[in-house]
């Protein structure tokens, strides 16, 4: 389990690292329509400041080189790990470390250009161009492209609850623990995620590069037009893979199909987007000589990522660097926003944090007070001795199944809600590495527990045995 994990986010950040460090440094900046995320001009080609501007692109560009080695070494080094929340935090921090530290070359050159501009005399033009003749938003998303795959999303996710509520009978283990129904609406949920971002996208203001509006309408119309074949491709993906994984989950019962699924779809999502990246290239490279007009907002954009223009009272704009569209941050939902983003970061390291110590944490049953406590960072469950009816040794946890419902279900610890051997609702804490476990039956509930070793869970059974033996 951990080994594929491990490939699953391999094969996630290892494309991403490539496809981003493309488009932030093209082999050639003189053919680029972004250099370091400031707008290309003609002055820059010039002899002198040409030379200036390669020492620094090939430095800043070397030092990207180097980080993303370092990146790909490190999650090569990740795959041997074992542990899967060790696992877990270890590949985020190196997702979001590799990203930020393949950026910050790019900030730093993006100041030096800025620098640059200024020392040879060119200035930020504060003018917003409009061709008249193609005022009018471009669009090429039709709602149709986006409603289709959705709505079959929406069937999955009804037929699913329907099993989990029972009210379609299909004999399997699954129906009761509402796993399936969780895992289709985060596909849903992020199908409608992903079809209102297009559609705003598709919506931005019109690129103005030229004088002549038919230049302007076909380029724009060309990159619109690629931006609506990807985000098609992507909800019909997502839709389609997400049935799958929801029918052989169904079928299989297994937690592998989950992860084997994912990494398919990981894999085909990066060719769309590389695809799709090549593709834009095609279109700048196409237009590269049609470009009589530069908006300058090299000023709004912090270090060629960040846009803040209050000046500008649209929500979103197109992205320097990367696929898709950001946000004004100097717009009051922007600002919203940004500080969700923040609070979201925050959250997602605290939780890691807590995962990371209920891993490191063994798990320990104790009796005291006539009471059976299973402990770890605190005392998880209390079942008073006079509530059990029957308490059964296991020899081989292996000889039982488990389907977690809500808690953690890891290598290492079986914790919270599960459903096991088709009974739903037990609760579950102990370590399936250990094989032995105790199964108690109380008249609310029935308990699978056990602790860090089996000697102690043996010593515990024991003194069980004697105390509903008097």
């Amino acid at each position: 389990m951990s080994l594929i994990f491990g490939i699953t986010m391999c094969v996630c950040l290892v494309p991403a690292l490539f496809i981003l460090f493309f488009l932030m440094y093209p082999k050639n900046w003189k053919n680029a329509k972004l250099i370091l995320g400031v707008s290309a001009r003609k002055e820059y080609t010039e002899k002198d400041t040409a030379e200036k501007i390669d020492v620094f692109y090939r430095k800043r560009r070397g030092q990207a080189v180097k980080i993303l080695i370092v990146s790909i070494a490190l999650s090569i080094i990740l795959l041997l790990l074992q542990g899967f929340i060790l696992q877990t935090t270890l590949w985020m921090m190196l997702f979001f470390g590799s990203i930020i530290g393949i950026s910050i070359p790019f900030a730093i050159g993006n100041k030096e250009m800025k620098t640059l501009k200024r020392m040879i005399g060119l200035a930020s033009e504060k003018i917003n161009y409009t061709d008249i003749n193609t005022a009018g938003t471009i669009r090429t998303i039709k709602f149709s492209q986006i409603l289709i795959p959705n709505v079959l999303g929406f069937i999955t996710l009804i037929v699913a609850l329907f099993i989990d509520l029972k009210i379609i009978p299909i004999d399997t283990d699954m129906a009761g623990n509402f796993l399936g129904t969780g895992i289709c609406a985060v596909f849903f949920v992020m199908g409608i995620l992903v079809s209102v971002l297009a559609y705003g996208m598709d919506g931005l203001k019109n690129e103005v590069i030229s004088s002549d509006s038919a230049v302007n309408a076909n380029y724009n119309r060309a990159k619109k037009k690629n931006l609506s074949n990807f985000i098609t491709a992507f909800l019909w993906l997502g839709t389609v893979i997400f049935i799958l994984i929801f029918v052989l989950y169904i079928l299989m019962i297994s937690e592998m199909v989950i992860l084997i699924g994912s990494t398919l779809y990981i894999v085909i999502l990066m060719s769309g987007i590389f695809l799709y990246t090549r593709r834009a290239k095609i279109i700048e490279t196409r237009y590269k000589k049609e470009m009589t007009i530069t908006e300058d907002e090299d000023d709004n954009w912090i270090g060629g990522f960040f846009y803040y223009n209050p000046g500008n009272k649209r929500l979103m704009v197109q992205k320097r660097v990367g696929v898709g569209a950001t946000i004004n941050i100097a717009h009051p939902v922007g600002k919203l926003i940004s500080a969700v983003i923040v609070v979201w970061a925050i959250g997602m390291v605290c939780m890691l944090v807590y995962l990371g110590m209920v891993e490191a944490t063994p798990i320990k049953l104790k009796i005291e007070d006539n009471k059976l406590i299973c402990h770890q960072l605190s005392d998880e469950y209390t079942i008073d001795l006079n509530d059990i009816k029957n308490a059964e040794w296991g020899e081989d946890v292996n000889n039982v199944r488990f389907i977690k419902t809500a808690g953690f279900g890891i290598a290492s610890l079986y914790k919270g809600s599960f459903t096991v051997n088709g009974e739903t609702g037990c609760t579950v804490f102990l370590n399936p590495e250990k094989g032995s476990y105790i199964k108690i039956v109380t008249s609310e509930r029935t308990y699978y527990i056990s602790s860090a070793t089996a000697e102690e869970t043996a010593n515990i059974f024991k003194i069980l045995d004697e105390k509903l033996n008097k």
